[in-house]
């Protein structure tokens, strides 16, 4: 799986950073990941790594065939927004709360705006 996941984030054009912000971990993380030994997504990471790189979960999981996933799996495109959103998320989780409060209240009275 720690190939697959090298392999899908490379094709997909992100660095480990960019792949970490999006789906709300750490770099590190995603090193330990593509690295494999002890170090395995959970199911919720799974789920987001497989949206995020545009492959199937079944294909992340279990890697059969052993053939590029863009040519034998269907692939979740992501509108802007909603990787947008995703981005946001991850990013909301590396900050302190009462930051992420603060930001909520800014976000809410520019919409009254709209």
């Amino acid at each position: 799986m720690s190939a697959r996941i090298k392999a899908s984030r490379v094709s997909a054009g992100l660095s480990q950073t960019e792949l970490a912000v999006a789906i709300g971990v750490n770099r590190a993380t995603v090193g330990h990941w593509e690295r494999g030994g002890a170090f395995s997504p959970s199911l919720e990471h799974l789920q987001a790594l497989s949206v995020t790189l545009q492959v199937s979960l079944d294909w992340l999981v279990h890697g059969e065939p052993s053939v590029p996933p863009s040519s034998t799996h269907a692939t979740v495109s992501l509108s802007p927004r909603l990787a947008a959103e995703q981005r946001m998320v991850g990013l909301s989780r590396q900050l302190p709360l009462s930051f992420v409060d603060r930001v909520l209240a800014l976000m809410e009275g520019m919409a009254a705006y709209l």
